[in-house]
């Protein structure tokens, strides 16, 4: 996970259900083949930025299409939140979801929302 890039052009999207939601995933899609991913309720806190195949793994992970150690990004729910990390991260805090706001991006995955997958 790098989360040292320029993103003040970066056009952030979120799932459908999460349109009226104060805070949320939201996913970018770079020009140089990245995808940039932060929680929408502290921009401040650097996004995560991974290839996108690394993207499209996790994404398969998500649909029950490959097993979570095969995943580089985990996801790990606990009784109160949801925490997105790296597994091979050095460095870069792991971001942390609501349920309310986990389940409306897991809907848009599951849903192949264009906007989550880059399509």
């Amino acid at each position: 996970m790098t989360t040292n890039s320029d993103l003040s052009n970066a056009q952030w999207r979120k799932a459908s259900l999460s349109e009226s939601a104060q805070g949320c995933v939201e996913v970018a899609f770079l020009t140089n083949g990245q995808v940039a991913v932060r929680d929408s309720k502290d921009v401040s806190k650097p996004a995560h930025l991974y290839p996108k195949s690394t993207w499209t793994d996790f994404l398969d992970h998500l649909r029950g299409l490959l097993p979570a150690e095969a995943s580089r990004i985990s996801i790990d729910i606990t009784a109160d939140s949801a925490v997105l990390s790296d597994r091979q991260a050095t460095a870069g805090a792991p971001h942390v979801y609501t349920h309310r706001e986990w389940l409306f991006f897991l809907d848009g995955v599951l849903k192949r929302e264009p906007q989550l997958v880059g399509a």
